[in-house]
C-alpha cells in the first residue's frame, strides 16, 4: 500500500526535477557546441554568439528543423516565395543617382564628390622623409663632378670647371613595329680651355634635359689632349676628310681671332684655341663637321714628333735673337 501510494508521487518529482536526463543531454550538447566554437572565434565573438542565439525563439527553431533542408528562416523577406531578383520595398533602399533630384525620391540626392567609390582602390603611400624620396634621372654639374671624380679619380673641383658647350639638341623618331617612339638626342663638347677636349653623345625618351645630362657625362669621360702651339692655335695646317666633310685648317698669327664654321668655333672655345681659320667643303652637317674637326685635332703631330721624323733639332729663334 504504501509503495502504490508513493509511486505517483515519485513520478511527479521525477518530471519537474531540474537533474532529469533530458536537460543534462541538452547542457551536454550545448557545451560540446561552445567548445567546438571556441576553437574557431575569439572569446568575444564566441559570447555575441551565444548572445544572438539565446534570442531565437524556440518554436521557430523547431519550425525550421521539422521543414528539412528547404525550409527557410523568417528573415527579410517575409514572402517565402519572394524573387530575390527584385529589390523589397521595406528591406532594400532604393537606388539613387547624382541626377536624382529630392522631388524624385523620399532620400536626399547624392553628392556629386570626385574620389573612388571604394577608397581600398587607392594608392596609398607613406609619409616619408626628404632624405626618402626619388632621386630624379637628371643630374646637375655638382652630382656629374662626383660621381665622375671617383670613376676617373680626378680632382672634383677641375670637372666643375670644365667649359661644356651643346653642339647638337633635336628629337628624333624611331621607327618600331609598335608605331614612332619619339626620343632625344645631345651632342656636347667639354674642354678646360687650356689644350684638353672632349666629344660625348647623350640620347634618352625622358626629355632633352637627361639627354643633355648623359652627353656631358660622356664628353667628360671621351677628353682627350691636344697639341697646340703657343697654347693659342694649332700646330701647322692640315686638310682633312671625314665621311661626305671636307675640312681646310689654317693656323694664324696672334689676334687673327676664330674664323672658322660656327660648330668648330664652339669646340676652339672648349679646347682653348684663340686663333685660327678653316673653311668647309662638301656636307656641312654639324654632327660630322664636330666628329671630323675633334679626330683632326687629335691626329696632329706635336713639334718634338715632328723634329724626330726629320731628324732636326727645334731651336727657338725669339729666345736665340730676343732673349734676355
Amino acid at each position: 500500500m504504501l509503495k502504490s501510494s508513493l509511486g505517483p508521487v515519485s513520478i511527479i518529482r521525477r518530471c519537474f526535477s531540474t537533474t532529469s536526463p533530458i536537460f543534462e543531454r541538452n547542457s551536454d550538447k550545448a557545451n560540446k557546441h561552445a567548445k567546438l566554437l571556441s576553437k574557431y572565434y575569439t572569446p568575444d565573438l564566441l559570447q555575441s554568439i551565444q548572445i544572438t542565439e539565446s534570442l531565437v525563439e524556440p518554436q521557430d527553431f523547431i519550425n525550421l528543423k521539422l521543414g528539412g533542408r528547404h525550409s527557410k528562416s523568417k528573415v527579410a523577406p517575409k514572402d517565402e516565395n519572394s524573387d530575390y531578383s527584385l529589390s523589397d520595398p521595406e528591406w532594400d533602399e532604393p537606388i539613387l543617382y547624382p541626377n536624382q533630384t529630392g522631388k524624385r525620391t523620399p532620400y536626399p540626392p547624392i553628392p556629386v564628390v570626385r574620389s573612388p567609390d571604394n577608397t581600398m582602390l587607392t594608392m596609398k603611400f607613406d609619409k616619408g622623409t626628404e632624405g626618402d624620396k626619388p632621386k630624379s634621372k637628371i643630374k646637375n654639374t655638382n652630382d656629374i663632378a662626383r660621381e665622375l671624380s671617383q670613376l676617373l679619380d680626378m680632382d672634383e673641383g677641375y670637372l666643375k670647371s670644365l667649359a661644356m658647350r651643346p653642339l647638337v639638341m633635336k628629337r628624333v623618331s624611331h621607327k618600331t613595329n609598335k608605331g614612332s617612339i619619339a626620343g632625344f638626342f645631345a651632342l656636347t663638347v667639354v674642354g678646360d680651355r687650356r689644350g684638353s677636349l672632349g666629344l660625348g653623345i647623350g640620347k634618352s625618351l625622358d626629355g632633352m634635359r637627361v639627354a643633355a645630362s648623359k652627353a656631358h657625362w660622356n664628353a667628360i669621360k671621351n677628353m682627350q689632349p691636344i697639341k697646340l702651339y703657343e697654347n693659342r692655335t694649332i700646330v701647322g695646317d692640315f686638310d682633312y676628310k671625314f665621311h661626305g666633310v671636307k675640312m681646310r685648317v689654317r693656323s694664324a698669327p696672334e689676334g687673327f681671332g676664330l674664323r672658322v664654321n660656327h660648330i668648330m668655333y664652339e669646340i676652339c672655345q672648349a679646347a682653348g684655341i684663340k686663333d685660327l681659320g678653316a673653311k668647309i667643303y662638301k656636307s656641312r652637317n654639324p654632327m660630322l663637321i664636330a666628329q671630323g674637326f675633334v679626330k683632326a685635332l687629335d691626329k696632329q703631330q706635336s713639334i718634338e714628333e715632328l723634329a724626330a721624323n726629320r731628324g732636326k733639332k727645334i731651336v727657338d729663334m725669339r729666345k736665340v735673337y730676343y732673349s734676355q
